[in-house]
C-alpha cells in the first residue's frame, strides 16, 4: 500500500509535512542548547544562542548554529514548494508526477536537515548544496509541468 493510496490527495498533505520538516531544526537547536546548558530562556529564545555560547562547547554551539541555519533555510524554501504544489494541482498535472516530486522534495529536506546539522567538512557541505539543489529542481519540475499542462 502506497502513501498516495492511503492519502489520495498526498500533495495537499505534504504542505503541513513540509512545514514540520522546516521547523524540526528549530526544536533540535533547542534540544542542543538545553543539553549543553541544562536551561532554556523562553523569554528571549531568538537571542538564546548568542547568550549561551560561552556556556557551551564549541562543537555543541556550532551544531546549534547549523540547526538554526537549517531552520531558516527550510522557511525560505517553503513558499517555493507551496507554490509549486498548488500550481501543479491547479493546472491538473498528472497525479503520479505531483506525488513523485512532492515526495522527492520532502525526502530531500529531511536529508538536507540531517546533513546540514551534522556537517563538519567541505565534503558534507558540498553534499548539502547538492541535496538543496535537488529539492529546488523538484519544485521547478512541478512548475514546468504546470506550465506545460493545457487547461
Amino acid at each position: 500500500m502506497s502513501i498516495s493510496s492511503t492519502y489520495p490527495n498526498f500533495p495537499l498533505l505534504s504542505l503541513p509535512i513540509a512545514a514540520g520538516i522546516a521547523y524540526a531544526p528549530h526544536f533540535i537547536r533547542a534540544l542542543i542548547v538545553i543539553n549543553a546548558t541544562k536551561k532554556w530562556n523562553n523569554v528571549s529564545p531568538r537571542g538564546q544562542l548568542e547568550k549561551v555560547e560561552t556556556k557551551m562547547t564549541n562543537a555543541a554551539w556550532a551544531m546549534a548554529k547549523r540547526a538554526e541555519g537549517a531552520h531558516i533555510n527550510g522557511l525560505e524554501t517553503l513558499p517555493l514548494f507551496y507554490g509549486a504544489v498548488l500550481a501543479a494541482l491547479q493546472a491538473g498535472v498528472a497525479k503520479d508526477t505531483v506525488n513523485f516530486y512532492t515526495g522527492f522534495f520532502l525526502v530531500s529536506r529531511v536529508v538536507y536537515n540531517a546533513v546540514y546539522i551534522l556537517n563538519t567538512s567541505q565534503f558534507t557541505a558540498a553534499a548539502r548544496t547538492t541535496i538543496w539543489t535537488a529539492g529546488i529542481v523538484a519544485c521547478l519540475k512541478l512548475f514546468l509541468a504546470a506550465a506545460a499542462t493545457k487547461y
